[in-house]
């Protein structure tokens, strides 16, 4: 019987072409895509104004609170980045697939797990241990290589997967009870890792944060900020200051920052909390809320 160990070896065995196909679990793995593209598409999606397992891991309280608090202040998720969410449908189904093709046990897909009333939906089990799947950039990517997530983990993937393997504690499907793992695709160069993780300190303390995140959202007024803005460059500083990368991505970053201004470069957007000298780009004013005079 094969052991986590050698997962990514044998993955890219698979892709080699060396070990085959299983046309049984190619069909499988289409019609969970089929599935979720009409999920995804075939009504608008709603914000979700309670707490999930995904949730816990968040670097920012403040966000929770306005996720429970405030649900309908959250920004609309752009097209774009809708479908990058079904990008990581496709790979997570396409990545679980291979692993079974493999030779590896994969069970407990998209199982629906829960901790003291918070729900949430773990991607899988594989050879016993509890796996999340992500895709990354390469310098995300990077850091799940080299094992250092735990020195920079801006959207708490850490507190994510603990809080998967705690809920496991007592599923037969799991093996190994303490670690998790993240498998994890190189989105630009297709690089595959096994990110495996120790999860035993984590785990003493989740009834308690659970607890704490319960009792936080019912405050009448949010937490303080998590992040502070951060100068717009280290190397060139104008006096410009942009919301720190967490809190970019943030679904309520307006109604924290309800002077933010948006600009638009070629590449990504840029949010600017201060404007000392305007960037030679152009400003989204429908975002900003009105001209600026600088």
């Amino acid at each position: 019987m094969k052991t986590i160990d050698t997962l990514v070896h044998d993955m890219e065995q698979t892709i080699f072409g060396h070990n085959g196909w299983d046309k049984a679990l190619s069909d499988l793995m289409s019609n969970n895509i089929s599935t979720m593209a009409e999920q995804r598409f075939s009504k608008p999606q709603e914000p979700r104004g309670y707490l999930s397992l995904s949730g816990l891991g968040t670097q920012c309280e403040r966000k929770l609170w306005y996720k429970i608090n405030r649900t309908n202040s959250a920004e609309p998720l752009p097209a774009s980045t809708l479908l990058k969410f079904f990008y990581g449908d496709i790979i997570e189904e396409l990545v679980l697939t291979i692993a079974a093709v493999s030779g590896h046990n994969v069970t407990g897909m998209q199982d629906r797990m829960d901790v003291h009333g918070i729900k949430g939906h773990r991607d899988a089990v594989i050879d016993g241990m509890t796996v999340d799947v992500k895709s990354a950039s390469p310098y995300a990517f990077k850091k799940f290589k080299e094992g250092n997530l735990r020195e920079d983990d801006p959207f708490g993937y850490i507190s994510q997967l603990s809080s998967y393997v705690y809920a496991a504690k007592d599923d037969p499907k799991v093996t190994n009870k303490t670690h998790g793992a993240f498998l994890v695709i190189d989105k630009v160069n297709g690089s595959i890792c096994l990110d495996i993780y120790d999860f035993t300190e984590e785990m003493k303390d989740k009834e308690k944060e659970v607890a704490h995140l319960k009792e936080m959202v019912l405050t009448e007024e949010p937490p303080e900020r998590s992040f502070e803005p951060v100068p717009q460059s280290a190397k060139n500083p104008n006096g410009n200051e942009k919301l720190a990368m967490a809190c970019s991505y943030c679904d309520f970053k307006k109604e924290c920052y309800p002077n933010l201004r948006k600009f638009v470069y070629s590449d990504r957007p840029l949010f600017l909390t201060k404007v000392v000298k305007k960037p030679l780009v152009a400003e989204d004013l429908e975002y900003s809320g009105a001209l600026q005079q600088d």
